[in-house]
């Protein structure tokens, strides 16, 4: 890095850089790189597989996916707006949870049992999409059996299963929750991302 700043370049173009450093030292560089961008005013366009390298240091991302680039923008235009299915299982750990949704007429949409507003779209079904982060225990919900409790602090990650499929989500820690526990689940509604199961993409 050094002996390229010195030749006062326009572009520079990092291949996984930090890949071999360990945990707390790539938290230190990724500092030092987004403090040198700033200072050198100079594009740097850099490749990387670690989503923590791309959400905190980049103006823009590039998601790519058989060579294509899948969805070009702000990092959380990609991660709260992901605009096909494997942008939304790829950013995000743990990645969206998925349920197939049927039409259930007038713009609602039938998941695990519930009725959950939708696009009006003329093809059925759907992939019905929400990050763990987005489900609350509710009175009125998806019916979640418990399988996994994994304590992450100031969080509980939650692996649920919701008619037979594996469905995480992320509580507050002050929550008692053990496994064979029964839980009801709420998406926040604006949350909800909605895909079409052929094409893959985001449905409006």
């Amino acid at each position: 890095i050094g002996r390229a700043i010195v030749r006062e370049p326009k572009v520079f173009l990092f291949d996984e850089p930090l890949s071999n450093l360990d945990a707390k030292l790539r938290v230190q560089m990724r500092v030092e790189l987004t403090r040198l961008q700033k200072r050198l005013n100079a594009t740097m366009i850099y490749v990387t597989h670690d989503q923590v390298e791309a959400m905190s240091m980049a103006d823009r991302i590039s998601v790519m996916h058989q060579g294509e680039i899948v969805q070009a923008a702000s990092p959380i235009e990609v991660y709260r707006n992901p605009a096909a299915e494997f942008v939304a299982s790829f950013i995000g750990n743990p990645p969206m949870n998925f349920l197939r949704a049927e039409a259930a007429g007038d713009g609602k949409w039938s998941v695990a049992g519930n009725v959950i507003d939708g696009p009006r779209y003329g093809k059925s079904p759907l992939q019905f999409a929400i990050r763990p982060e987005d489900m609350q225990p509710a009175g009125d919900g998806l019916e979640a059996k418990v399988k996994i409790v994994e304590p992450l602090g100031a969080h509980l990650l939650v692996t649920c299963e919701v008619n037979a499929t594996l469905f995480r989500a992320v509580l507050d820690s002050d929550m008692e929750v053990k496994r064979g526990d029964m839980l009801t689940l709420a998406p926040q509604t604006d949350r909800v991302r909605w895909f079409d199961p052929e094409t893959t993409l985001a449905v409006a």
